[in-house]
């Protein structure tokens, strides 16, 4: 049977407006017997609201919807678990998809959400997902917010919170450069991702303002994958370079079993530095240093924004959080040669 308000409310002898004022927290003229009455009532008949039934009154799901291309990546499993924890405790769900990086996926589930009724969309596009800006149309013209993180694009009709991908990449190259590293590899990420041309930017930035010629058969185009640092560090480790910046941790990961592959040592034979600061970048055989995010900012800042949509903001914001180096033992020096 299916408790409802009717029925807690012939139970504790009170109105249904009364009992649904004491399970919303809200302020209501009762004593606190009859308040302790009510909320034990409802947690021995395991009493669940009806949020359809309160939406169709308040035009609110009570839930949000988050899209990310690839929830095994830790970086997007931390975004939505940090997101998750807090909009729970204010009464909100999430309605979790992962697109595996897949636009005609993403539209589906943005389709999707929206028919659901969410009250907000938070996404990360997949790569090639530009010319899908309909569906957010659809929700901010039907008064939903909707937040993109992480990856961004021009034009992109609503806020956005993104990680300050060109400074950062600026910042990690140089690092190799002042350990004396003057023949610098790139593996990037797919060439019409925002973040990868950004990154790709910053270490072409890095070497021309530390005098070093940009060679561009030292940089190779990945995919954001482990697979991807394998095989293109396969090919880069060719060109006798003495360090490489990946452009995010699961290909460096991948770079590793290729360096492994090749017989070449790290630090010892090749100094590696990634984008992200993952998890596991810690607990590899040698710790990764790596451009760190700061996720906890980034789940933060969406969260705020959210908090704005869901109090009636239409205001758009375009939000950078600041990066720093996490440094470990991926990277050696050595004697510059100029």
């Amino acid at each position: 049977m299916a408790v409802t308000l009717k029925f807690l409310s012939e139970k504790s002898g009170l109105s249904i407006t009364t009992v649904s004022l004491i399970l919303n927290n809200k302020n209501v003229r009762v004593s606190e017997k009859k308040r302790q009455l009510v909320l034990k009532l409802a947690e021995k008949y395991n009493y669940v609201p009806n949020y359809l039934a309160q939406g169709l009154v308040t035009k609110k799901s009570k839930a949000i919807g988050l899209i990310v291309p690839d929830i095994t990546n830790m970086f997007f499993a931390e975004i939505a678990k940090n997101v998750e924890r807090k909009i729970n405790s204010e009464g909100y769900s999430i309605v979790l998809c992962n697109t595996n990086d897949n636009p005609a996926d993403e539209l589906k589930y943005a389709n999707l959400l929206f028919a659901k009724g969410v009250d907000a969309l938070l996404v990360c596009p997949a790569v090639e997902s530009k010319g899908y800006f309909d569906y957010i149309e659809n929700f901010i013209q039907a008064g939903k917010g909707v937040i993109v993180f992480d990856r961004y694009f021009e034009g992109n009709p609503c806020s956005s919170v993104i990680s300050d991908n060109l400074k950062g990449s600026i910042d990690a190259v140089k690092y190799l450069i002042k350990k004396g590293h003057r023949k610098i590899g790139c593996i990037t990420g797919p060439a019409n991702s925002y973040s990868s041309r950004l990154r790709l930017e910053g270490y072409k930035t890095a070497l021309q303002e530390e005098g070093i010629v940009y060679d561009e058969k030292l940089v190779k185009t990945g995919n954001y994958q482990f697979n991807g640092g394998y095989e293109q560090g396969l090919d880069l480790l060719k060109e006798n370079i003495t360090a490489v910046f990946i452009c995010n941790d699961l290909m460096a990961y991948g770079f590793y079993h290729a360096a492994k592959e090749c017989g070449k040592r790290i630090p010892q034979d090749i100094s590696v530095i990634g984008f992200d600061d993952l998890l596991f970048s810690a607990m590899l055989d040698v710790p990764l240093t790596s451009v760190n995010q700061n996720v906890e900012a980034i789940s933060e800042n969406i969260l705020l924004l959210l908090k704005e949509i869901l109090e009636g903001s239409k205001e758009i914001k375009h939000i950078v959080i600041p990066t720093k180096i996490t440094e470990r033992q991926s990277v050696s020096e050595i004697l510059s040669i100029k």
